[in-house]
């Protein structure tokens, strides 16, 4: 049985009988019983490393323990009935208000993570837990919660998150340019090219000019930051669907939609225009050009990816050979 409210308003029955315990039916032995149970919960859930309240049955909170008040600053007055609210962060107020109606409602057990204000104004991450305490004939008699400080979990799964995303997109993209990879840059093409009904695919391979006697003369850090303003200008060019991928080396590929042959080569000299011009690089004036072969893909064509880029590279080193 939970302990009773020691502060309950009203006189003792028989206060005025010398023999008080009697009038209440009450032998020593069960009132030393009764104050024992009392001092086991009061030492219970003053060792719990949690928040700890109690609730009647129609959701109304009616204790907490001496680490609800520490953590909250509140009171037990501003913490009573539906007091136990405000603290929470104002993004999860609702859905804890709507999770806890439903418990009580339903008496199924009630669990949430939400952000605590602590009396310093800090929220910190909690998980909230309260159960049903049921009598013999499963009548609700109270609700008995806690609230567990998860701070320090949530940083690290946000953390092993991030890694996890950092990991899968340095498995599909150059490190260099941010642009997709030549893995990702297949897996792209091949669902294109599944997926395509009444449109053909513009594939644009280019190559740029006079990268190796830059990346001589000026040194392979300025070469990275050459192939770096390339993938920007490539992102800044290409529209949304399209794909822009770096290869390897000083090679890229484009993949855009394309109606027709002509749209294609369209397509590629918008891709070509978009990389061209000069550049500053480690202080030196450098002009960015490249040569590019284009494929056009039509609806109907069934050629793997595979054999669309070599088609493209193929006509890039030819206009390479012409220059």
């Amino acid at each position: 049985m939970l302990p009773a409210d020691s502060n309950a308003p009203g006189g003792a029955p028989g206060a005025d009988d010398p023999h008080p315990i009697a009038q209440l039916g009450i032998t020593g032995a069960e009132l030393e019983s009764s104050l024992t149970r009392r001092v086991d919960w009061q030492q219970l859930v003053g060792a719990l490393p949690h928040l700890v309240w109690v609730a009647r049955p129609d959701g109304y909170h009616e204790y907490f323990n001496q680490q609800w008040f520490d953590y909250t600053g509140l009171t037990l007055a501003e913490s009573l009935g539906d007091g136990w609210n405000p603290p929470f962060h104002p993004d999860e107020r609702p859905l804890a208000r709507r999770l806890w109606d439903e418990a009580t409602l339903t008496g199924e057990p009630y669990e949430i993570e939400y952000r605590l204000r602590r009396h310093d104004g800090v929220y910190r991450w909690m998980l909230g837990r309260a159960v049903p305490l049921r009598d013999e004939s499963g009548t609700l008699l109270k609700w008995f919660g806690t609230c567990t400080d998860i701070e320090e979990l949530k940083v690290a799964l946000d953390d092993a998150a991030e890694l996890r995303h950092e990991l899968e997109r340095r498995a599909t993209r150059d490190s260099l340019t941010g642009l997709a990879n030549r893995e990702l840059l297949f897996e792209q093409m091949e669902h294109k090219l599944s997926q395509r009904r009444r449109t053909g695919m513009a594939v644009v391979y280019m190559d740029l000019d006079w990268f190796k006697e830059i990346n001589d003369r000026l040194g392979h850090s300025a070469g990275d930051r050459l192939l770096a303003f390339i993938g920007e200008r490539l992102r800044d060019t290409v529209r949304q669907g399209d794909i822009a991928a770096r290869i390897g080396g000083d090679e890229f590929v484009v993949v855009g939609e394309a109606q027709d042959h002509e749209e294609a080569e369209r397509f590629a000299q918008r891709v070509v225009e978009g990389v061209r011009g000069r550049l500053s690089v480690s202080g030196e004036s450098v002009e960015v050009a490249a040569s590019v072969g284009v494929t056009y893909v039509d609806a109907a064509d069934t050629r793997s990816a595979d054999t669309v880029l070599a088609h493209a590279d193929a006509r890039m080193y030819e206009e390479k050979r012409r220059r």
